[in-house]
């Protein structure tokens, strides 16, 4: 099995607290939300939430699914690390894929998201760096829909 890492850092106007919340906490009320033309809906199928949850987000019209096995959840330090486990963002030569996540508050009330994704591949299978670079282009287009949606509103605690 290959591993691949992909490594990035986001500055955001939104506060750690805020932002974890709505990633982690809140995910099922506000991903179809922010991301109308991506997520669907999110439903727990395994689990009360915490490490070892599994979780399913019906993507848009054409898209699939994928399932999320919850690794680690630490409201504490704002940390989240969860593996997508199957479905549509599985494709050849993919096993699996683990993020990890890591929300600093900033002084100035933002916060700087810090997130590693690790592609596991099958067998000794080379991923492409296309794959990777579109990977992190994704994650940062979701964070920012995350955040545009908080700023837009403001009673969202």
């Amino acid at each position: 099995m290959g591993v691949f890492t992909s490594e990035s850092e986001h500055v955001s106007p939104v506060s750690a607290a805020k932002l974890y919340k709505a990633i982690v906490l809140d995910a099922s009320n506000v991903f179809p939300k922010a991301l109308p033309n991506f997520i669907k809906s999110v439903e727990t199928i395994e689990g009360d939430g915490g490490p070892g949850t599994i979780k399913k987000l019906t993507l848009a019209e054409g898209l699939g699914y994928v399932k999320h096995h919850v690794d680690t959840i630490d409201t504490e330090n704002y940390v989240y690390n969860y593996s997508v486990i199957e479905g549509s963002a599985l494709s050849e030569p993919l096993e699996k894929i683990c993020y990890e996540y890591k929300l600093v508050a900033t002084p100035d009330g933002g916060s700087i998201v810090k997130s590693t994704s690790k592609y596991y591949t099958k067998g000794d299978e080379q991923l492409a760096e296309e794959y990777v670079k579109t990977g992190k282009e994704r994650s940062a287009g979701f964070t920012k829909a995350i955040e545009d949606f908080i700023q837009a509103n403001p009673d969202y605690n």
